[in-house]
């Protein structure tokens, strides 16, 4: 029994230690900045899309279980209401007003969203989905947050600590998509290997952001050389990247490499909100940045 208990007791501090309420309150905001930003930049295409994606197409092409609110949205000025009523939810919850309801409801119009435009979402938009959900578990408006400056405005105790179970959740998310994808891009093909996957993906039309920029970068020797390291250097990285952030000396500069990485996709690539999303999840793991020091 007494090791039984030991494990139980180890268990239950993997997922469940305490955290300082501010890093939670903080990736709620920041995690609701980007929502509400998607939503902004997608509004003006809204009415397009509804029209292009015809819904019993939808429904044949995926015949699992789907439901979405967007269904039953008639055509014309009414989609801008309801993406405006959206919008509302999304900023109530980026300022935690009632937080754990708007919570709730920002990850029913994410799904609703998907399951309408499921074509027009990529990598990135998954992970805001799972963010939102992990952040569902536990009271992320406990601090940073209006309903935190109302129990002030109360006379309650401000909470200072909350259960850590959603940094975890983002933690092993974040471990298992670098490793996967690192894993997926050693087997999968002979790009990755033999270190040409970037020049490929910015010599390609459809993502390069910048081809006035790129495109004599790869046609150099010098150029080729730097991005066949850079293709090695990111393989390596990702493979690691769980071992990197399992221990305190590696945490932050494989932290910073990841930031390097996604901003340099970025400012290079169009790929939706993936860079944005994951380097989200690195503040899971800078938590204990925010104890209050007495």
């Amino acid at each position: 029994m007494t090791a039984l208990r030991r494990a139980w007791g180890m268990w239950e501090r993997f997922w469940f230690s305490p955290v300082p309420a501010a890093s939670l309150g903080w990736m709620r905001v920041t995690l609701g900045l980007m929502l509400c930003g998607s939503w902004v930049l997608l509004w003006p295409e809204l009415s397009h899309l509804l029209d292009i994606i015809d819904l019993q197409v939808l429904e044949r092409k995926h015949t699992d279980w789907r439901i979405s609110y967007m269904d039953y949205v008639p055509p014309g000025p009414m989609v801008h209401v309801v993406h405006g009523l959206g919008l509302a939810v999304l900023v109530s919850f980026t300022v935690g007003f009632r937080a754990r309801v708007s919570n709730l409801l920002a990850l029913v119009l994410l799904v609703s969203f998907w399951h309408r435009l499921p074509w027009v979402q990529n990598g990135g938009d998954r992970l805001l989905r799972l963010w939102t959900l992990y952040l569902l578990t536990v009271p992320s408006g406990a601090a940073v947050s209006v309903d935190a400056w109302l129990r002030q405005r109360r006379g309650d105790a401000p909470i200072l600590e909350v259960s850590g179970f959603a940094h975890r959740l983002v933690q092993l998310q974040l471990c298992w998509v670098y490793f996967l994808t690192g894993y997926e891009k050693l087997t999968a093909g002979s790009g990755w290997r033999n270190g040409h996957a970037i020049a490929y993906s910015m010599s390609e039309g459809t993502f390069n952001r910048a081809p006035w920029v790129l495109d004599p970068l790869i046609q150099s020797d010098v150029g080729l050389a730097a991005l066949m390291g850079l293709t090695w250097l990111t393989l390596g990285w990702e493979l690691v990247f769980p071992a990197l952030v399992a221990f305190k000396p590696t945490r932050t500069p494989g932290l910073v490499a990841g930031v390097f990485l996604h901003l340099g996709i970025f400012l290079t690539m169009s790929v939706g909100m993936f860079g944005p999303a994951s380097v989200w999840g690195y503040q899971a793991f800078l938590a204990e940045r925010w104890k209050v020091r007495e």
